[in-house]
C-alpha cells in the first residue's frame, strides 16, 4: 500500500518504519476507524484552520489533502473524489445502511439504526474491531442530513453522543466524535464527493508516523465508498428527505 510516496522518502524513514513492526500494523487501524467515526478525541476541528491543504496523493480520480493544525501533531485531512451517472439518494443512501458499514470501512465489526428521530435524523451504534492489544472502539452518533433548495447540495454531520445504549465492557466507548460528507451536483452532471477530518488515533506514535498513514486509510476508504455505491440495491434508492437536481 505504501508505494510511490512511501519509496520517495529517505531510508532512514524507513529504517524507522521498519523498526516500528507490528505497531505501524496497530496505528493505521485507528487510523481508518478514525476516519469512519473522524475521531476528534484531541478537541481540535478542521473547520478552524485557515492554512492551505497541500496534496499528497492524486490517483484514480481520488484527491488527498492534508494540512497542520495548530497545537495538534496531526494533520487535518480531506479526501475528494468527483463520480458521474450517480444519485445523491444512492450516495446517502450508503451511508445510511448501517449495517453495509462492513463492506466498505475498514474494522467495522457491527453497526445498527438505535433510534430513528426523523426521516433525516436518527442514532446509530458502530462497533469497530481492534487488533490486540488496542480496545475496541465503539460509538453512539447522531446523524442529521440536510440539503440545500437552491444548489441540491447534501451535507451529513455526526455528533457522538450518550445515552440510549449502555458501555460495553472491553470497548472503549468514544464520546468525542465528528463526521462530515458532502455531496455537491456540478454542472457537468457530477457530484464533487468531499471527507474532512482531524484526528487524534489515541496511540503513543510519533506524529510523523500517524501523518504518513493519513495518505493511505482516506484513500482507500473512499475508493471502497465509490465502488460500493454502484451496488444494485443502492442504485435506484428514493429517499423523502433528498432531491435530485434535473438531468
Amino acid at each position: 500500500m505504501h508505494d510511490t510516496w512511501l519509496g520517495s522518502v529517505s531510508s532512514w524513514y524507513i529504517t524507522k518504519l521498519s523498526a516500528l513492526g507490528e505497531n505501524m500494523n496497530i496505528a493505521q487501524r485507528l487510523i481508518k476507524l478514525s476516519i469512519l467515526l473522524a475521531a476528534c478525541a484531541s478537541g481540535y476541528l478542521f473547520a478552524a484552520e485557515a492554512q492551505d491543504w497541500e496534496l499528497r496523493r492524486d490517483r484514480d480520480g481520488i484527491q488527498v489533502h492534508t494540512r497542520p493544525v495548530e497545537g495538534s501533531p496531526y494533520d487535518a485531512v480531506r479526501t475528494t473524489t468527483r463520480m458521474t451517472d450517480v444519485r445523491l439518494s444512492s450516495l446517502v443512501a450508503l451511508i445510511e445502511d448501517a449495517p453495509a458499514c462492513a463492506d466498505w470501512a475498514d474494522s467495522c465489526a457491527e453497526s445498527y439504526l438505535v433510534e430513528r428521530l426523523s426521516d433525516s435524523e436518527s442514532l446509530v451504534y458502530t462497533h469497530n474491531d481492534m487488533p490486540f492489544p488496542v480496545k475496541d472502539r465503539d460509538v453512539l452518533a447522531q446523524v442529521k442530513w440536510t440539503q440545500n433548495s437552491a444548489t441540491f447540495e447534501v451535507e451529513m454531520n455526526s455528533v457522538a453522543t450518550v445515552g440510549k445504549i449502555d458501555d460495553v465492557r472491553g470497548r472503549l466507548r468514544l464520546t468525542k466524535a465528528v463526521a462530515s460528507w458532502n455531496f455537491a451536483p456540478q454542472a457537468d452532471g457530477s457530484v464533487l464527493i468531499s471527507n474532512q477530518a482531524h484526528i487524534n488515533p489515541g496511540s503513543a506514535l510519533p506524529g510523523w508516523v500517524t501523518n504518513m498513514l493519513l495518505i493511505d486509510a482516506p484513500f482507500e476508504t473512499m475508493r471502497s465508498f465509490v465502488n460500493e455505491v454502484r451496488n444494485s440495491k443502492y442504485v435506484d434508492a428514493q429517499l423523502s428527505f433528498i432531491r435530485e437536481p434535473a438531468p
